[in-house]
């Protein structure tokens, strides 16, 4: 894998150890995504995604308490991912107080909300950028 290679040159760098973690989830293998997870976390405790991944982790292995410990992490770095409120919603809804989850549900939603009329505001007074700049460089 590139993450490896990049690793292997670059260390310190833990956003391929953040990347690896999600490869290492999307294959089911959380042994190792909670590995690369922590080992990013390690070289960077700001990492959003790897606080996210752990808790995506523990919520599929049902181990809630650390479950919330990660999200809640990812929340007080990054208040306004939809994705976590998302997250902490479900973890709430499994094991948190009756009520909480509804907030959190509706915390994405309003999220989602405003970043849509925010791009739909740029669409419209036409301070969209040009398609070129929304490529991604090769």
């Amino acid at each position: 894998m590139n993450f490896l290679k990049d690793a292997a040159v670059e260390p310190d760098l833990a956003l391929d150890y953040d990347e690896l973690g999600d490869v290492n989830w999307l294959m089911q293998d959380d042994r190792d995504a909670e590995t690369s997870y922590r080992e990013a976390l390690r070289r960077d405790p700001r990492l959003v995604n790897s606080h996210l991944g752990l808790a995506k982790i523990y919520q599929r292995q049902q181990k809630f308490a650390p479950a919330l410990v990660e999200i809640n992490a990812a929340v007080k770095l990054d208040p306004a991912r939809t994705d976590i409120h998302y997250v902490r919603g479900q973890l709430l809804l499994q094991h948190g107080p009756q009520g909480r989850s509804e907030k959190e549900m509706e915390m994405a939603v309003n999220i989602d909300n405003q970043h849509r009329a925010a791009r739909e505001s740029r669409w419209r007074n036409g301070t969209v950028p040009s398609p070129e700049l929304l490529q991604d460089p090769q």
